[in-house]
Parts: C-alpha cells; structure tokens; sequence
C-alpha cells in the first residue's frame, strides 16, 4: 500500500513536471471574470497593457485592493515576458515628484507596493525572487488583507515549484486558515485559486 501512494504521488510529481513552463499559479488563476462589474476591468482585459487611465485607477488610495487585483490579472503576462512593471515604476514616480531612480520602496504604501509587485510576477513568473520581496513589503503595511496575502502566497508558491509541488498547496492553505485577515477579495475569486492550486495537495503527505 505504502509503495503504491509512493508511486501515485511520483507520478503527480512527474507528470506536473511536464508541464511546470505552461501550467503555473500566476498565470492559471483568472479572477477578473468576477469583477466585471468594474468597467475598469474590462478595460484592462480589452487593452492587456498598462495605460494612463489604468495607473490612475491603480494609484488612487480609495480604490479596493481586489479590484486592482482584478485589474492586473486581466492585463495577464506572456510567455516572452512584459514590461508593466517597469512602466509602472514610472507612474508611481511621477505620482511621487521623484524619478524611477530615486523612488524609494519604503516611501510607497502597501497598495501601491502590491501592484508593483503583482506586475513583476506577471512579467516574468520564470523569475519572482524580487517580486516576492516587494509583495512581502506590501503584505507587512496591509497586515490585515486577505488580498495582499493570497496574492503574496501565490507568487511564492510559483517559486516552491522548482523545489516541493507540496508547498505550492501548503502555502495557500495557510493564508486561507489565517482568520486574522481580512477577507477583502469574492468568494468566486478565492474558490477559483483554490480550485487550481488544491490540485497540488497530492504531492504532500496523507495526514496534510
């Protein structure tokens, strides 16, 4: 019994393997279907890059957190990569009366961290060290939204797939048990992430 689960969860492991460059938390989970009530969602998933309107959307304080979640996710990523964060340095600096060279991550508060950071994952979800550390700055000034942790956890999560497919769940999981936070994003955006990434709860131990 114990060499079959063995062998059932080795072949999860290699067939997820397989398909690891196509198949990837970042760019599988789409939440913007639940939004659309936002015109600005539509907006974003018409012109799939980042505009003046766009940035003015993101930047503005009173806009929710989740909605600019949404916003992002429908601009989406490519396979060959994207420069939307770069780009949005550029607003944020001009929102900021400094250049892209002198703005200062410390100085930027946890929304407009979190976009940054959701935009450098989108641009290059092959690499997300940076992205990661710039996500974690936003999730400690939010320490409350379930948003900012979600999104955080998933980014680490595309990072856990080089070494262990049991974290990518693991990581999800915790922020999902974490009833400290704040559950500022829908349900059907929750359920849809957690439907992609429970697929990878096989990988880990039976008693997880």
């Amino acid at each position: 019994m114990i060499k079959r689960i063995k062998y059932a969860v080795l072949a999860l492991v290699l067939t997820m393997s397989l398909t690891v460059k196509a198949d990837s938390p970042i760019t599988s989970t789409y939440i913007a279907t639940f939004y659309y009530e936002y015109p600005i969602v539509g907006i974003a998933e018409t012109t799939r890059g980042l505009n003046d309107e766009i940035a003015a959307y993101l930047l503005d304080p009173d806009n929710l957190i989740d909605v600019k979640a949404a916003v992002i996710n429908a601009i989406g990523w490519n396979y060959d990569g994207t420069q939307n964060a770069d780009l949005f340095k550029t607003y944020l600096a001009k929102a900021h009366n400094t250049t892209t060279q002198q703005l200062s991550m410390s100085s930027l508060s946890g929304d407009e961290l979190f976009c940054l950071g959701y935009f450098m994952a989108m641009d290059n979800y092959f690499v997300v060290d940076d992205a990661i550390n710039v996500l974690q700055m936003a999730a400690d000034k939010n320490s409350t939204s379930f948003t900012t942790h979600l999104f955080l956890g998933m980014v680490q999560a595309q990072k856990a797939m080089d070494y262990d497919f049991c974290q990518v769940w693991r990581i999800t999981a915790s922020v999902i048990n974490d009833k400290s936070l704040t559950r500022d994003l829908k349900t059907g955006a929750i359920q849809s992430i957690v439907d992609y990434m429970i697929l990878y709860k096989g990988a880990c131990v039976a008693d997880y």
